[in-house]
């Protein structure tokens, strides 16, 4: 990347605290090809967690083929004193009031110069030789422009949770999503020419842009798979896709229809009918129960 040589000298940084880090010691690479790799780290009010994301990329064996770009959406917690301390190392620090999530990402993807693209949030972070691997791959096959890897699900403590292995992006695993069979959009990687012939992300989304863009990146290309455990997801209760998954029903309802997968919405609105009526059901024994136990109070029923 062209810019200031500091960005180019590996800071020395602390990563033994989070998951996968401990004991990787130096990841055995081959020569990087005459490629680069743009990060986004779209975030707002993640203080806490953020320097995890900026150290996993700074310690990464690769860093004169990284470009770093921080879209802050206007944090009022110790962000922003966490990104001054890193300052020399993020090439694109871009900060103020934005429309969400999704926004920040195609902002920030539209400054990014690098040959290949990804996005993390500031939440999750990479793990040890992972971009240079992605590197790698991409330099063998020219013609590849779309890569998914494997990952790790762990708390916000970097307790291990679950792995999330890589699997092909086709018809089957974009219908299995809704059965907890999905892949880590931290672990995906694509070329500029793809992401521009999509259009980036549907700002209209807000927790499913990436199963929206993983539809329409598989209707031009086929996906490579990397068996590769590249970055970490963390899931706790204050995460947005938690806290908001009742939510991700109705995006994945217009997901599907915007990509033409009807069955999957006719199956998805039957379960959430079944669901509806299940919950009346409860909320109508509930009433039910109430109005005798009031009846019996106000006399009008005998008691037992």
């Amino acid at each position: 990347m062209n810019g200031s040589s500091a960005r180019t000298q590996k800071p020395k940084v602390r990563t033994d605290h989070l998951h996968g880090w401990l004991d990787a010691g130096t990841v055995g690479q081959g020569p990087l090809p005459a490629l680069t790799l743009s990060v986004v780290i779209p975030t707002l009010n993640q203080g806490d967690t953020i320097e995890d994301t900026l150290v996993s990329i700074l310690a990464q064996d690769c860093l004169d083929h990284l470009e770093i770009i921080v879209m802050d959406g206007g944090s009022t917690d110790g962000t922003m004193a966490v990104l001054e301390r890193y300052r020399p190392w993020i090439h694109h620090l871009i900060t103020g009031p934005d429309g969400g999530q999704s926004q920040a990402i195609n902002r920030g993807l539209s400054l990014a110069r690098g040959d290949i693209l990804a996005w993390i949030n500031s939440d999750d972070y990479y793990l040890p030789g992972a971009l240079a691997a992605v590197l790698q791959r991409f330099g063998s096959d020219p013609a590849l422009q779309f890569l998914v890897g494997a990952g790790d699900v762990v708390s916000l403590e970097n307790t291990f949770l679950r792995h999330v292995p890589s699997l092909p992006m086709n018809t089957t695993t974009m219908q299995e999503w809704k059965l907890d069979r999905w892949v880590m959009q931290q672990s995906c990687f694509w070329r500029r020419e793809l992401w521009q012939r999509v259009g980036g992300v549907d700002e209209s989304l807000h927790l499913l842009m990436d199963y929206d863009l993983w539809f329409r990146f598989s209707k031009l290309t086929q996906a490579g798979r990397i068996d590769r455990t590249l970055a970490a997801m963390r899931y706790y209760p204050a995460a947005k896709t938690v806290r908001q998954r009742s939510k991700a029903s109705e995006e994945m309802a217009y997901v599907y229809a915007k990509n033409g997968a009807l069955s999957d919405l006719r199956e998805l609105l039957d379960s959430l009918g079944r669901e509806r009526s299940r919950l009346e059901a409860r909320i109508h024994r509930y009433d039910s129960q109430l109005l005798v136990r009031l009846l019996k109070r106000l006399r009008l029923l005998p008691r037992d």
